[in-house]
């Protein structure tokens, strides 16, 4: 086989492996907007399947009009130069375009068209290129044909394991599409090495396309207000720790998920965690008593609990490594080893495999944009049940609003949970507003719940909770009496849960994001 087949061989290769890289890491930029729904991989997916098919069109009658080789090694390098200035591309693209102020179907595909359209595109139509110039004098024009499109499908494979397994858990995503670029770059360079003309632009495109991104590692952070002290990446999300008015914020997928006053490290600077204590002050039981957290983050509610509750067992599981990593190294967690049983696993998993039971459960997994499915049907919280004692409470935290279409999501979660737990009190934490979009803590129990005057008592003389400042939001909190039947009851087989969530996502946030974060961008 002549070099210069073994080099289109290879093309067709990386160009399939930087399809997937492309689509898997750009899927993981557009979820730091939108959360990682299946609204949103769809439309990611959609997006690629559009533009490969498109891409195989274009290269078949670029293929028939021009050189076949030179159709290939072109889109090569352009879309090796398009994947490398991808960091730019999508910072300029998301501060033009405010993606994030975009309902979640438009704004997901619309994303995902500048993110992962364009390069499909693009290496789309190498391999009807490739067959054209492979084939060309042979009588098995089939053989070709199907010896191709099998090259292209092993790289795509290659692409996907190499990016999950591996690339995502160690470099940055920005980091991936400049390694991704370059090296279908520098293949296309290889390529036009008998094409002067093409070789001296490629090789100029690719420096140029280096020299524009190379700052844009910058624009990643600066939409976060502060001292930006860490960005990393994980499997499942770009993680980022900022510190700001001597707080530091931990911040997942671009939205803030804790908060610690630094040199405090029990502290919850934020109000929706003080009312984690509802459990404890509920069923009263703190000394030999078990607390489960669903749901880690900055580890704030354990650690609050192991320093004020000695006589507690807590468990926090966290299904993301290296958001317990991020923990231990900048909010203190390990300072709490002795106290705190951290288990890195799916919530759900947990439950599974544990024989433990607990006497506070406390729920928070969920986000503005994004409601694990499988952490809010009926067969979980049956699940949840049988690891929940007689008179057990649990807390959850829903993003929502009291009424309006943003209250839907909050009345769906409700009435899925009350077929488990029948008893339940709602605490909207920041506004008596019923339309206001805000932290709303579900308080949930299998037995009677005690009135708000009751509650307002305990917390005053209760010695941890009466110096957590709980009157106001437990002043708001009501027993819901309105007919819940119109609400989907969510399970494992029918869970709309993006169609509720889709009007919280696109209203204003509540108090808990609105600091530290200015105009989240597709790179944070």
């Amino acid at each position: 086989m002549r070099l210069e087949d073994l080099v289109l061989r290879a093309i067709v290769f990386i160009a399939g492996a930087v399809v997937m890289v492309v689509e898997l890491a750009g899927g993981r930029a557009i979820t730091a907007l939108y959360g990682s729904s299946a609204v949103v991989w769809g439309g990611v997916i959609g997006v690629v399947l559009t533009a490969l098919s498109s891409g195989y069109w274009i290269g078949g009658r670029l293929s028939d009009r021009f050189d076949p080789r030179k159709v290939v090694i072109a889109m090569a390098l352009v879309g090796g130069i398009y994947v490398t200035a991808l960091p730019t591309v999508t910072a300029l693209a998301s501060s033009v375009f405010r993606f994030e102020l975009l309902e979640e179907r438009i704004g997901s595909v619309l994303s995902a068209s500048i993110v992962t359209g364009v390069p499909s595109l693009l290496l789309g139509a190498v391999v009807p290129a490739a067959v054209k110039q492979i084939g060309q004098g042979r009588q098995e024009l089939g053989t070709v044909s199907g010896n191709v499109y099998a090259l292209s499908t092993l790289g795509s494979i290659a692409g996907t394991f190499g990016t999950t397994f591996f690339l995502l858990q160690y470099l940055e995503v920005n980091s991936i599409f400049l390694l991704s670029g370059l090296t279908l770059s520098a293949i296309g360079l290889v390529g036009a090495v008998r094409h002067p003309g093409m070789l001296k632009a490629g090789a100029i495109a690719v420096v140029l396309s280096v020299l524009v991104t190379s700052p844009s590692f910058l624009v990643c952070t600066s939409a976060y207000i502060g001292d930006v002290k860490y960005v990393g990446d994980s499997a499942y999300s770009r993680i980022v720790v900022v510190e700001r008015a001597g707080t530091r914020l931990l911040y997942i997928n671009g939205l803030l998920h804790s908060g610690m006053v630094i040199g405090v490290p029990d502290s919850l600077p934020f109000a929706y965690t003080r009312l984690f204590v509802l459990g404890p002050l509920i069923n009263g039981k703190t000394r030999n008593a078990t607390a489960l957290f669903i749901g880690g983050g900055g580890f704030s509610g354990p650690k609050f609990f192991a320093s004020h509750y000695p006589g507690m067992r807590i468990v926090a599981v966290e299904v993301d490594e290296k958001v317990v990593e991020v923990a231990r190294r900048f909010f203190h967690l390990d300072e709490f080893s002795d106290r705190i049983e951290v288990v890195v696993m799916d919530g759900r998993r947990y439950l599974m495999v544990t024989d433990a039971v607990f006497d506070v459960v406390v729920l928070d997994a969920y986000s503005k944009n994004y409601i694990p499915f499988h952490l809010a049907t009926s067969e979980f919280f049956g699940l949840l049940r049988s690891r929940v004692r007689e008179g057990g409470v649990v807390v959850s935290n829903v993003i929502a609003s009291l009424a309006g279409p943003t209250s839907a999501i909050l009345w769906a979660y409700v009435r899925t949970l009350t077929q488990h737990f029948p008893h339940v009190l709602i605490v909207p934490v920041s506004s008596g507003d019923p339309y206001d979009v805000q932290n709303v803590i579900v308080v949930a129990s299998d037995a009677p719940l005690p009135d708000t005057r009751t509650l307002l008592d305990r917390a005053s003389t209760d010695p941890v909770a009466s110096q957590l400042g709980l009157e106001g939001p437990i002043s708001r909190a009501f027993v819901p009496s309105h007919d819940l039947s119109q609400f989907p009851l969510l399970t494992d087989g029918y869970s709309p849960i993006e169609n509720l969530m889709n009007p919280v996502t696109m209203s204003r946030f509540g108090e808990r994001y609105t600091t530290g974060l200015g105009s989240p961008s597709l790179c944070a």
